[in-house]
């Protein structure tokens, strides 16, 4: 009977310690990543410019937004000349919040520019998620590219893609907007698309969309080879794959916090 008391207290501590870690603590320890992007590609007036990644928020209740609240007030502190988000803004249950995550989005600060693309769970309400985006003053890019000038006459070239691309249209995408006079770079929530990326004169892509869990079951899926971390191909092209903001909606988030990434631009 003793040993029963105890195996049962042992059991609830460990339950009362795993709700209050996963509840509380795990939803506002933010992890932030830092890496850095070295090109004699990039702009001189570029050089140690800083650009933050977001994505993957997915909300769909109240703690999501006190959340928000604190990334916002977490990117802001790193003092961000460029900020990317890389898709995936609501589930269906969230977007009564729409209003609200507008307010909060808005007061993300970047010196020169606010971009995002879409995510897979984005198309479900494509024009609410552009709506709050455009409010925010995100500039959306779909299968198109903007330059930052950084007022100076040598740009660097911001590619976005749609998540719904296939070989033929990433081909067709990168064609167009990747330059070769330019420091290109590809945002884009499906981390596969770095396998035609890297045929292009593409410095560094930034995606999300895995959550930091490898999808082994198809290896033409997303998340099959590319889902965590910085990949390096040949020193000419870097790949990085957000583990994203959403990790405590799900048990296989537990040791992997919601995560920002930042870079540093930075010439040889």
């Amino acid at each position: 009977m003793k040993k029963l008391l105890i195996f049962t207290a042992m059991i609830g501590t460990f339950v009362l310690g795993y709700y209050f870690y996963f509840h509380h603590f795990h939803r506002t320890h933010l992890n932030i990543t830092e890496t850095t992007i070295v090109s004699a590609d990039i702009p001189p007036l570029f050089d140690g410019e800083r650009i933050v990644q977001i994505s993957d928020l997915f909300v769909r209740s109240e703690s999501c937004l006190d959340l928000l609240e604190h990334v916002i007030h977490t990117v802001n502190s790193l003092e961000p000349d460029i900020i990317i988000f890389t898709g995936n803004l609501f589930l269906p249950e969230g977007i009564q919040f729409e209003q609200r995550v507008t307010e909060l989005l808005d007061h993300l600060n970047a010196r020169l520019i606010k971009f995002a693309v879409l995510g897979y769970h984005d198309l479900l309400h494509y024009e609410l998620t552009h709506e709050v985006l455009s409010g925010a003053g995100f500039r959306l890019l779909n299968n198109d590219s903007f330059e930052v000038s950084n007022q100076s006459p040598i740009r660097i070239n911001v590619i976005g893609a749609h998540p719904l691309n296939n070989y033929e249209s990433m081909t067709e995408l990168l064609e167009v907007h990747a330059r070769e006079d330019r420091f290109n770079l590809l945002l884009s929530s499906v981390p596969t698309f770095s396998t035609v990326a890297f045929n292009y004169p593409i410095h560094a892509q930034f995606s999300g969309h895995c959550l930091g869990t490898q999808d082994a079951s198809d290896m033409t899926a997303p998340c099959f080879q590319f889902y965590r971390g910085t990949y390096q191909f040949a020193d000419e092209f870097t790949l990085h794959v957000s583990t994203g903001l959403a990790r405590f909606h799900s048990p296989y988030g537990l040791f992997n916090p919601p995560t920002i990434d930042a870079f540093l631009l930075m010439r040889p």
